[in-house]
């Protein structure tokens, strides 16, 4: 059986919901504004991407540990090492 919920667990609850909602928004503001949002930030991994790069970002004072390129400098085209495959699979 739980408690009645009375009206002093609701204005908490509701202050907290608010106060998290809002360092959120603060958290993305600072993030977009330092530039701590990766390049494929979307998907159902973009969270996880976006903290784990702005974490390696702030460790690293933003100096990457390997060179970055934009996604207009990156080729589809795979380069082959060697002579071509004599069947395609």
């Amino acid at each position: 059986m739980t408690a009645p919920l009375t009206r002093h667990k609701l204005i908490v609850t509701g202050l907290a919901g608010a106060a998290s909602i809002s360092g959120l928004g603060v958290a993305a503001y600072l993030a977009n504004r330092y530039n701590l949002i990766p390049p494929d930030h979307r998907g159902i991994f973009g969270p996880g991407e976006t903290l784990t790069y702005a974490a390696q970002r702030i460790l690293t004072f933003r100096n990457p540990l390997v060179p970055e390129f934009a996604r207009s400098e990156i080729s589809k085209a795979f380069p082959v090492i060697g002579p071509p495959p004599e069947h395609e699979i």
